[in-house]
């Protein structure tokens, strides 16, 4: 049985599939309790609203 789930063996053994970047984050501000759970989160800096619109 394949257990490679798909993955083909890297031509290189050093190789990886992804690397992650997380910026240092900074603790500056912080929202109220009631409009953290509005937003979703505690954070100022997280907070990334989705911009809805006509595409299709």
């Amino acid at each position: 049985m394949n257990r490679n789930y798909g993955y083909e063996e890297s031509v290189r053994p050093d190789s990886s599939l992804a690397r992650a970047y997380v910026p240092f984050q900074f603790m500056n501000q912080v929202y109220s309790k009631e409009e953290a759970l509005k937003r979703g989160t505690l954070f100022p800096e997280l907070y990334k609203p989705y911009k809805y619109g006509k595409r299709y």
